[in-house]
């Protein structure tokens, strides 16, 4: 069982202008205006330093960072979730709780940084990680389809790598899969095997992942409010994805292998899968607002309202062909084109209609294999010289 996580104020700055007494009345003191505009602005500057940190750190950076196992401390060593960055108190509550876990929470950020990677291979924006801190940069503080699909994947992939970490007898707190046996499975088939905990991987997730958004206390309606309502939606979409693809597997047993009997088990789908899911829920994504009662809702409402398995956002997505530092927006000048595709790894759209420059490269792969008896495969190395064309 989870320990429920009571929520924290968001970070925030409050500049005091009066102090007060020991029975809190205000004391009126005077200050001249220099002297006061000079206090405000180095309070403000701290608070704004204080922000940034806050907004740029996320807990993604634990996929670009190798996390130490607890057993691997010596004594006298500084604790494992002092020495993570990115958390928030509530996720480094959950560490201190549950520090085994953290190293397959970095595996699912990495799993689904790569998976964002190689779904936006060939997209103007492609998933590219700009530091070990904010990963991302500054284009996920805009509520964009894009991020939208990070949050997702990232959620799923945390949902991926506890859950199979609990059927390899990793994690203390779970181990296999206790689904009960599916209704339509054959009743000479054996319901049992050491299955992917999806249900511990899904609840803890949940319990990790959104703690960030869950500690933030914006006021009901607000633009900062509508975000993370977005965020959660996004999360929980990603879990759903891993929890909803998981399927039965079934291994052969009999003399011969004649399968005469059968032993299945619950198995999470691979995730490549689900980032394909994923990426359609990205294709389909509903544009929301924030409504009246404090609530995303449909910015047309001619569409079907989105489901908890659905991918949201909420402000359109920046210019990506030419870099932008305000929006965090890389460009697409150096990227490899297809000069023959049509497509977005097109050069036309790639380049953003700026045109493309011609070189030759050569290409390195192996080739003529042959098997060896007994038992290698011996291949030669090949050279050709290859045209490849580059944004300008």
């Amino acid at each position: 069982m989870f320990q429920q996580q009571s929520s924290f104020p968001s970070t925030g700055c409050v500049v005091a202008v009066t102090r007060r007494t020991m029975d809190n009345r205000p004391v009126r003191r005077r200050r001249t205006g220099a002297l006061r505009h000079l206090l405000l602005a180095a309070a403000f500057l701290a608070c704004s330093s204080d922000l940034l940190v806050v907004d740029a750190n996320s807990w993604w950076s634990l996929g670009l960072t190798p996390i130490q196992r607890p057993e691997m401390y010596i004594i006298g060593a500084q604790p494992l979730c002092s020495q993570l960055s990115g958390l928030s108190q509530g996720q480094r509550k959950l560490c201190q709780l549950y520090q085994d876990h953290m190293t397959y929470i970095g595996d699912g950020a990495k799993m689904g940084i790569k998976e964002c990677q190689y779904q936006f291979r060939q997209r103007r924006w492609n998933c590219s990680t700009v530091d070990n801190t904010s990963v991302f940069g500054r284009v996920m503080q805009i509520g964009s389809r894009e991020t939208a699909f990070t949050y997702a994947i990232s959620a799923a992939g945390v949902v991926n790598a506890i859950s199979r970490a609990c059927r390899e007898g990793e994690l203390s707190t779970c181990g296999c899969s206790r689904t009960a046996r599916p209704r339509d499975l054959p009743r000479d088939w054996l319901w049992g095997g050491c299955g992917d905990n999806v249900h511990y991987g899904y609840r803890f997730a949940r319990e990790f992942v959104d703690a960030r958004e869950r500690e933030k206390n914006y006021p009901r309606g607000s633009p900062e409010h509508a975000r993370t309502l977005m965020n959660l939606h996004n999360n929980e979409a990603g879990r759903q994805a891993v929890y909803n693809l998981a399927n039965v597997a079934c291994k052969c047993h009999g003399v011969s292998g004649s399968c005469s009997l059968k032993t299945c088990w619950l198995q999470l789908a691979d995730f490549r899968r689900v980032g394909e899911h994923l990426k359609e829920k990205y294709d389909s994504a509903a544009a929301m607002r924030i409504g009246r009662k404090g609530k995303l809702e449909l910015v047309d409402k001619r569409f079907n309202t989105p489901t908890a398995e659905d991918v949201v956002y909420i402000d359109p997505s920046p210019d990506y062909c030419l870099r932008n530092e305000t929006t965090g927006s890389l460009g697409t000048q150096g990227r490899l084109c297809n000069k023959t595709s049509e497509g977005m790894d097109g050069c036309e759209l790639m380049c953003c209609g700026r045109g493309y420059d011609q070189f030759k490269t050569y290409k390195h792969e192996r080739c003529h294999c042959k098997f060896h008896w007994c038992c290698y495969v011996k291949c030669k190395r090949c050279t050709t010289l290859v045209d490849q064309f580059v944004c300008k």
